[in-house]
């Protein structure tokens, strides 16, 4: 066997399992699309809220999600039911979802407030039940050197879920006074209890984490070497004692907050900006978005697949560059020009590998036991920047729209920093991977 044939080997990734594992992640994140979008409305149309009202309800979210995610992490570190540490709450967190989500629609119909926000509460509620081991389930269940690459795989199943959920609301939302939500919040509720039921049909967690547990053997990762103590009570109790190893901890969670301010800043402020500065009216800053989103989902793939030959840091510290001087670029340039879309592209392409790679990169310094832990901790610190960075880009489209730019510059420079002051994180590379697969295979045959 040669070396290009070791090294494919060694990076095959069981994409039917990842697709499987990632469809509550799929119903979790398309939810957003719609909460985030119609609930406003909701607010503002049939109760008649001001505009600050509003957006008090709608950081209920991040409120919860600040306190709750690193809970519900810990909580399932700590889980020992048959069905595995995660699948328990996905599973009920789902079940609550799909009757919550539908019921947000119903209280709009019959103007209840207090129904409302009993029903915004309870489905907040379930989804941070499981948000966070959506993710942590796709790492328990791929070795670590293929972490990334599971990552982007989820990412793009997840992506599949949203743009379904914008062309629902495309398609269902009439052009009235008011609106019958009903459809969309129905059919968002179908997606995530299909996707959980087709969770519970076709994924086994442990039999997949010890199948993780073999394919680490053969690259020579010994996942009970890492672990401590495997009891379920042990789970998210590690203490880190290693002040360089919990140092590269807090810049991955710094990363991820900054990579939330920058990123945030530019969604929530990109419509009046480009009305302003790009000189572009009515829906057609959307085409930014677009743009943004597609060099997402086309880097994903080619970003992981990267990280394995050169390291999750250095493909971080290049997306972050890239987004910082992308962003420079944008506020220093005076006017809009067509180029102006190759940076989006290029931004979004950053955003993306950025977003791989530090989540992977903090799950790589701990053990399987507080995977939830960190994984909630990641959720956390990324609350944290959207509750932040929507009042400190305000403030500077308020006293200063022509450098909101600068300000998301400042932010993605920031992101750079806490990469490049990481000293963990990364794991064995392909080469490597193959190289010692080809090892164990030789002293099998001997």
């Amino acid at each position: 066997m040669g070396k290009g044939d070791a090294i494919r080997r060694a990076g095959r990734l069981d994409y039917r399992s990842v697709v499987l594992a990632s469809l509550p992640f799929m119903g979790m994140i398309s939810f957003w699309q719609v909460y985030d979008g119609l609930v406003p409305l909701i607010l503002t149309g049939t109760f008649r809220m001001s505009d600050t009202m509003a957006n008090a309800v709608m950081a209920v979210d991040n409120v919860f999600g600040l306190f709750l995610l690193p809970v519900f992490g810990i909580m399932s570190d700590r889980c020992g039911s048959r069905l595995g540490r995660r699948t328990p709450f996905i599973l009920v967190g789902s079940a609550i979802a799909v009757v919550a989500v539908p019921m947000i629609a119903v209280s709009d119909n019959v103007a209840s407030l207090p129904a409302l926000i009993v029903s915004i509460l309870v489905t907040l509620f379930a989804i941070c039940m499981y948000r966070t081991m959506t993710v942590a389930v796709v790492a328990d269940v791929t070795p670590r050197p293929l972490r990334t690459k599971a990552n982007s795989i989820e990412k793009i199943v997840g992506y599949a879920g949203t743009g379904v959920m914008l062309v629902a609301i495309a398609v269902l939302v009439p052009d009235e006074a008011r609106p019958n939500y009903l459809p969309v919040f129905a059919l968002q509720a179908a997606i995530i209890g299909v996707s959980a039921l087709l969770y519970a049909w076709r994924v086994r967690e442990p039999a997949l984490v010890e199948r993780m547990h073999e394919e680490s053997l053969a690259m020579g990762i010994r996942e009970d070497e890492i672990d401590v103590d495997d009891a379920p009570e042990a789970g998210g109790r590690e203490r880190i004692a290693d002040s360089g190893l919990r140092l590269s901890i807090a810049m991955l969670l710094a990363a991820t907050f900054f990579y939330y301010m920058s990123y945030n800043a530019m969604t929530t402020n990109i419509s009046r900006y480009a009305e302003g500065f790009f000189s572009m009216a009515g829906g057609s800053y959307a085409i930014i978005n677009i743009v943004t989103i597609v060099g997402a989902l086309a880097s994903y793939v080619p970003l992981a697949n990267l990280s394995l030959r050169i390291g999750r840091k250095r493909v971080a510290v290049l997306c972050s560059a890239a987004m910082a001087l992308g962003s420079a670029a944008i506020w220093l340039i005076p006017g809009f020009s067509p180029a102006f879309y190759a940076i989006f592209l290029v931004m979004g392409a950053a955003l993306g590998g950025v977003d791989l790679c530090v989540y992977t990169m903090i799950v790589e310094t701990c053990d399987s036991n507080s995977v939830g832990r960190y994984s909630g901790y990641y959720y956390t610190l990324s609350m944290a920047g959207q509750v932040v960075t929507p009042l400190l880009s305000g403030l500077v489209m308020d006293f200063a729209p022509q450098h909101l730019f600068g300000y998301i510059t400042l932010m993605s420079a920031a992101m750079l920093l806490a990469v490049m002051a990481t000293r963990h994180g990364d794991t064995i590379l392909i080469d490597e991977v193959a190289r010692r697969e080809e090892a164990a295979e030789a002293d099998r045959a001997s």
